[in-house]
């Protein structure tokens, strides 16, 4: 594997880090925006998912974006709104001021989870697209990370204004990533669709051998003269429809099995379990390390042990820690240790499951023609389904109290049913060949 390959990935990942860092620091800061703007709990959760509603508007305008102008410069069209948006909401004076500007934030978050993975897939040989694909996800996790360290880091910078410094810093971030895109190449997939098959193949001799590259460029060629010309809902038919329904119930079960409940809300959870604010604070920290550190065990083995087995071990793993979760809020067993034992459980049965698995398959099982458009709408529903249990999810703690982690650990039974039935291992095949795999 070339060097340059790896950093072109880790380029194109930085989107994943200012996804995971501009989605969980608001974890940190809607503590501080509760009494600034007087939130109710319908609000507090509404100032936690509005973002998701910019995301769905970002996933679904990147598909058509992204074919027209390629994948590159939608990526920097994403990190200019980062920039942008991250500044709009630390000078924000009202609530509604930062209402429209965390809206704007969700446009460069959703079409970064979309176009990052993509981009990647593309470049990427067949053999070692799981690990990189992998490194888009432990991206968005050192993002979530770092969001969670810097909200601890500055609660005691500016006072009263600390939550800004705590969202706007991340436009430092923002600049680096779009400087950094000016020196990668385009998507050389793309550029054969565009008839630039010159360009894409001096690409792929960059990022492969020559051997390797012509070998590509011939297997593209053969895949797009076999595949009709896209018409509109070309998607909603045959085996693409099938296809679909699997990448899209892959993306709902990513967010309804809970993990952003837990990454947005864990200071308030850990409130509830009786810590401290600066105590939640630094908890919720530790758990974006233990997500790091799973991850990083799925970039080591998805391509050795597979997709499939990852998805249903993981769900497994996921649902009897929500249910453990749960029976600690019930009981009233409210211990730090042994809720932080419960979370800690489902992040690392997360991060090395449906957090990489999720984002390695929805580019991979897409054909060519179909990826760009099928990968933008399955994370549109991801985004809806995040959008869904974020504002609910306050609404439920408050009424139901622990009773509420019981629906998130059905979710996770139901996960691990879909994996076994109607999941296909992907590992080890070219994109090309994977357009055979649910055709049979």
């Amino acid at each position: 594997m070339k060097t340059y390959l790896v950093l072109v990935c880790l380029v194109a990942a930085a989107g994943g880090f200012l996804f995971g860092f501009d989605t969980s620091v608001i974890s940190g800061v809607i503590e501080y925006l509760v009494p600034k703007f007087e939130l109710n709990e319908i609000q507090k959760g509404w100032t936690v998912a509005c973002i998701l509603v910019g995301c769905m508007i970002g996933s679904g305008l990147s598909g058509r974006i992204s074919t027209k102008y390629g994948r590159k410069k939608a990526l920097m069209f994403a990190a200019v709104i980062f920039f942008i948006s991250s500044l709009g909401c630390a000078f924000s004076n009202t609530y509604m001021v930062f209402i429209v500007n965390r809206l704007i934030a969700g446009i460069s978050v959703g079409a970064a989870s979309t176009l990052a993975p993509v981009y990647i897939a593309e470049i990427s040989p067949a053999r070692h697209r799981g690990k990189l694909l992998t490194l888009n996800l432990i991206a968005i996790i050192l993002g979530q990370t770092a969001a969670f360290f810097s909200n601890y880091a500055l609660q005691q910078v500016g006072g009263t204004d600390n939550w800004r410094w705590m969202i706007g810093i991340m436009a430092a971030p923002s600049v680096l990533f779009l400087v950094f895109l000016f020196f990668v190449p385009e998507s050389p997939r793309w550029l054969v669709e565009k008839k630039r098959d010159k360009e894409a193949l001096l690409v792929l001799e960059r990022l492969n051998t020559k051997a390797v590259a012509q070998s590509v460029i011939t297997e593209i060629k053969d895949s797009l003269k076999s595949s009709p010309t896209i018409k509109p809902g070309a998607l909603f038919k045959g085996t693409i429809l099938k296809i679909l329904v699997v990448g899209c119930l892959l993306a709902v079960f990513q967010q309804v099995t809970g993990i952003n409940i837990i990454m947005y809300f864990a200071p308030s959870i850990f409130k509830a379990a009786d810590f401290g604010q600066s105590a939640a604070l630094f908890q919720t920290a530790i758990i974006g390390v233990v997500y790091l550190i799973a991850s990083l065990l799925a970039f080591l083995f998805i391509d050795r042990i597979g997709r499939k087995p990852l998805m249903i071990a993981g769900s497994i793993g996921m649902g009897i820690s929500l249910i453990f979760l749960a029976l600690t809020f019930v009981t009233k067993h409210t211990g730090g240790s042994w809720v932080m034992f419960c979370i800690m459980g489902f992040i690392a049965s997360f991060g090395f499951s449906l957090g990489p698995v999720v984002w390695v398959l929805i580019p991979e099982i897409f054909p060519n023609q179909y990826r760009s458009e099928g990968v933008a709408l399955s994370v549109f529903v991801m985004w809806v389904a995040n959008f869904l249990v974020t504002v609910t999810f306050p609404i439920l703690l408050k009424e139901m109290q622990g009773y509420a982690f019981f629906i998130y650990a059905a979710m996770c039974i139901l996960s691990a049913l879909f994996s076994v039935t109607m999941l296909r291992e992907t590992k080890g095949k070219t994109l090309e060949e994977l357009e055979e795999l649910y055709e049979k």
